[in-house]
């Protein structure tokens, strides 16, 4: 499952960068995000079936290596990254995807996460999380923490 973690990892690399630079779309995108199970257990699905692939196909590592390379400082920055590796994002299209969807699941669920575990800082990200992606993970919690990709495996 170290691939689908290296593909996580990637994706993830951006909230320190949109935490550092003002990138007003990425907040609003974050910010405005609707999280839902669906979606959450359709990133797992990609993750898991990009773990898989990577098994059959060296090459593809190879380009979830390059992208990890890509520029990652806004929004637009990282939608850039499944437009120049097409290979990557097919996965997460497969499950009914956005590249929005593929961007923000996670951002949102560890921002919303962050914030449910550590109220205190509600106040610094609110630009980036919603009152809504806090209580979806409240409500889904005990769920979330079973899904293999946030245990830090691959899919669910």
């Amino acid at each position: 499952m170290k691939t689908a973690l290296i593909l996580l990892s990637v994706l993830l690399t951006a909230l320190p960068s949109f935490a550092a630079q003002s990138d007003p779309v990425g907040e609003k995108a974050m910010h405005d995000y609707v999280l839902t199970m669906s979606k959450v257990k359709a990133f797992g699905a990609a993750l898991e079936a990009t773990e898989a692939a990577v098994k059959k196909d060296p090459a593809l590592k190879a380009e979830i290596d390059k992208s990890s390379e890509e520029p990652d400082q806004t929004f637009a920055d990282l939608k850039a990254r499944f437009d120049h590796h097409p290979k990557l994002y097919a996965f997460f299209e497969k499950q009914g995807l956005s590249k929005d969807d593929a961007i923000l699941v996670p951002l949102t669920l560890m921002n919303a996460g962050s914030v449910a575990q550590y109220p205190q800082i509600a106040e610094k990200m609110k630009a980036t999380v919603s009152s809504q992606q806090i209580a979806f993970y409240k409500e889904h919690q005990e769920e979330l923490q079973k899904l293999k990709f946030i245990q830090g495996g691959g899919g669910e």
